[in-house]
């Protein structure tokens, strides 16, 4: 009987050591749900290669940490900071060389157009491996921009806008909570223009109602 051949197993290359020479990555965590927080740290702290030099629930005092703690990387839940260009900004000012990494659970182009006109240095999804958040930190911590690749692919969709012109001024001021006739008058248009156009957004999104649509219209990076 012919021998069958040798069993070759597909999958990523097997990760570099870690160089136990260089300085330990120093990173603080910052983030307002206590256990994603604490859970984040462990894997942190436990990694080889990483200190864990702080943790913040807050994402407005967690600048006097970073002056005092000197992380290379800071790692934050972007879903629960109010304004992550505030956030980095004043990281930035205190410490520019320290490198901002974000975890998000919304994978979409305004999660991309918000955190790169923050300037971070990477996002992160939520659900990742743990392995494969400490391996993306390492990465930035050398230099890299790291990019969750379903939020790119998000972004390039959003490239791609079926909504027209109209469409988008209206999806808009919906998003803004104006009612019809206050879409109409602040566009100059008819009350039924208006709800035509809105009408075009839900089919466009899929959308069941006006917010849902919108909100979806605003997630896509349409309006």
């Amino acid at each position: 009987m012919d021998e069958l051949p040798e069993e070759k197993h597909l999958g990523p290359a097997p990760l570099a050591p870690v160089d136990s020479t260089r300085p330990a990555i120093r990173v603080l965590v910052v983030g307002r749900l206590g256990l994603l927080r604490t859970v984040v740290s462990a894997v942190l702290a436990a990694a080889p290669g990483f200190e864990l030099v702080g943790e913040s629930d807050s994402d407005q005092h967690f600048v006097d940490q970073v002056a005092t703690r000197r992380p290379h990387v800071v790692l934050v839940d972007l879903d629960t900071v109010d304004d992550p260009a505030v956030l980095t900004g004043r990281l930035h000012a205190r410490m520019p060389e320290c490198a901002v990494v974000v975890l998000t659970s919304r994978r979409t182009a305004r999660v991309l157009r918000r955190a790169l006109g923050a300037r971070v240095r990477g996002i992160i999804a939520k659900d990742v491996p743990p392995q494969e958040l400490v391996d993306q930190l390492r990465a930035v911590a050398q230099g890299q921009r790291m990019i969750d690749p379903v939020t790119a692919l998000a972004a390039l969709d959003a490239a791609v806008n079926p909504l027209n012109e109209r469409e988008r001024g209206v999806a808009a001021a919906a998003l803004r909570g104006l009612r019809t006739r206050e879409i109409a008058a602040e566009l100059h248009l008819a009350p039924g223009t208006v709800r035509n156009h809105l009408s075009a957004v839900l089919r466009k999104t899929g959308a069941r109602n006006r917010w849902e649509a919108v909100q979806r219209a605003q997630d896509a990076g349409w309006i």
